[in-house]
Parts: C-alpha cells; structure tokens; sequence
C-alpha cells in the first residue's frame, strides 16, 4: 500500500454538507474566491435564523474553511491529490514532533517540493519548512482525526496527545455527532492508554454540555495517569511553561506540595495563582477548570484567587466543578471529593 493510499484512509471522508458550509462562510465573511464551492446569488437564499450560529458551529467551521483555503480556493476537481496529502503530511508530523517547523532532512524529497510551491508554506532562512500561521497544524491535524473519529476509529487519537486548540475544533464536530459523542465516551472510560482517555476527556469537556464535562472530570478523577496529562497539559498552556516542569507540577500538585518550581520566588508563585485563577472562566473547557482548581488548591491562600473563585461559582453549570471550587475554598484539595 502506498503512503498516499494509507493517507486517504487515515484522513476519513471529508466535510460535504453544503449548506452548512454556506451558511459557515456567510457568518464569517469568508471572501468567495477561497472558498471551493459556489455561494448563494441572493442573500435571500438562506435562512435568516439560520446565521445565528452558535460557538461550537464557528469552531467547526474552522476546519472546512482553513482547509479550504489551504488548497488555493481552487475547486477540488482542479486540484494535485497528492498536494493535498503533502499539507496534511506537514501538519501531522508537526504535532507529532511538537514543533513548529521542520528541517528539510525529516521531509521525504517529493513532499518537500510540493511544500516549497504552497501559498500557505514558507521556509525559514536556516531552510527548515513552517507554516504561514501555526495555529494551521491544529486545524488540519483536528480534521484528520475527527475523521477517524467518525469512522468508529480510535487510532489516530490515540497515536500523541491533542493540544487545546485541536480538542476545540474536534468538539465542535463531536457536538453535532451523537455516535462520535459515544464512541468518545467509551474510549475516555475504557481506553487501553492514557493518551487515548485523556485526549477524548478533553474532546468532550470542550463540548459545552455539563453532563460530558462532570462525566470527563468524574474519569479524570478516577484516572491518575489521564490526571496527571490533563494537568500537565493545563499547567504548560496556562503558565506557559515546558512540559517537563509542567508536568513537576503536576506531580507534585497532587501530592499536596506548593504550585512552583525549585528556587520559585513568591512573586512567581502570586503570578501563577493569577493565572489560574483566570482560567476559572474558560467556559469551553470544563476539565481544564477543574484543574485549575486542583492546581490552585497547591498555591498558598491568595484573596485574588478566593474572589476568581466565588465569581467562578456564580457562572458554572458543572456540578463536579462547583464542588472542587467548594473544596478549594474550605481549604483542601478537589481530589480528596469521592
């Protein structure tokens, strides 16, 4: 079997409802010439109520449309298949790798030249090849997966884990897909590996539904190794720090040590307290406020942080997470809460 045979498989069937498409394109203005269908000629043509889409619609419309774009607005019958898989090549060994750019010796000769020839591709003056904007890799790489997803299939979930930006745009897709919903439940409860739980934790506590969001902190609870790359995850991105200290204060969180690192002054410690306590109000992440909340119980008593946190109870819809903000708030840890 050929690599450009086992990409297609691996990619899935692509995104064909027009008429979402349509409707996706008009809310976000998206100029006609990079789109690789034909719009409306009358406004009229569309349903007035129907351009009210909601958050996870806007998120999913991000695949279709970046995806779109990425071929050149050209029809896809005008299109080099293999130009195509040479993008979704990029962009799957980019999160694979966790970088953002690759050295001309890690890209097979064929793939390279068509890299070199795309308008959304460039390479930097040491040679290595990026893409235009980065944020690109998770919009194709949340695609991809979600394809498999569709499809009953596991595997490219469970091959690294997602970051936050492809868990959004996978949930918005998962939102309107009830089998995807159940495979993802299955697979966060009874996974064989913890990147697999955790990645379909995260697809659904991004959702918006607080019954999926208390069912991935109620496994994430449960899960100590899915706990401890949830939490990483959310120290890394929030504190903006690497994974591996990420991942020392995850550790050392859950064995009730102070949130910092070796030789933290007080003033980063009040810093990171503000910062997760910020993270109280991601309303598209219900996981990543519980663990906000499991990070927070580890950083000294802080007023700032107690306020982010009574504001906090006011807006949440999660029962699990009004019972960690709880538990924060009398003084202990959201995972001593059976």
């Amino acid at each position: 079997m050929s690599q450009a045979q086992l990409s297609r498989i691996e990619t899935g069937p692509p995104i064909v409802h027009l008429d979402r498409l349509v409707q996706w394109a008009t809310t976000l203005r998206i100029p006609e010439d990079r789109l690789w269908f034909a719009m409306p000629t009358a406004a009229g043509e569309l349903d007035e109520n129907e351009n009210e889409v909601n958050r996870r619609q806007l998120l999913g419309t991000t695949a279709a449309t970046a995806v779109s774009g990425l071929l050149g607005g050209r029809p896809i019958n005008e299109l080099s298949v293999a130009g195509h898989e040479a993008v979704e090549w990029f962009a799957w060994h980019l999160w694979q790798h966790r970088k953002d750019e690759l050295d001309p010796l890690q890209i097979p000769g064929s793939i390279a030249s068509r890299l070199s020839r795309h308008p959304h591709v460039m390479q930097t003056t040491e040679g290595a090849y990026r893409f235009t904007d980065p944020a690109l890799t998770d919009v194709l790489v949340a695609h991809r997966v979600f394809g498999d997803i569709a499809q009953g299939s596991g595997h490219l979930l469970a091959t690294a884990q997602t970051s936050h930006a492809t868990d959004l745009t996978i949930s918005a897709l998962t939102a309107d897909d009830p089998g995807a919903r159940r495979g993802l439940t299955a697979w966060m409860r009874r996974g064989a590996t913890a990147v697999l739980r955790v990645n379909s934790a995260g697809i659904l506590a991004k959702v918006g539904a607080p019954d999926l969001g208390d069912a991935a902190i109620c496994t994430l609870r449960a899960d100590q190794d899915a706990r401890h790359l949830y939490l990483t995850a959310v120290a890394s991105r929030v504190l903006n720090l690497p994974w591996e200290q990420a991942a020392q204060i995850a550790s050392e969180t859950v064995a009730h040590a102070v949130v910092q690192t070796p030789g933290a002054s007080s003033g980063i410690i009040e810093v990171a307290s503000r910062q997760l306590a910020s993270e109280l109000a991601n309303a598209r992440d219900a996981a990543a406020r519980w663990c906000s909340a499991v990070l927070l119980a580890g950083c000294p008593d802080d007023s700032g942080a107690r306020s982010a946190l009574m504001s906090a109870v006011q807006q949440e819809e999660c029962r699990e997470n009004l019972r960690a903000y709880a538990a924060v708030l009398a003084g202990t840890t959201p995972l001593a809460i059976g």
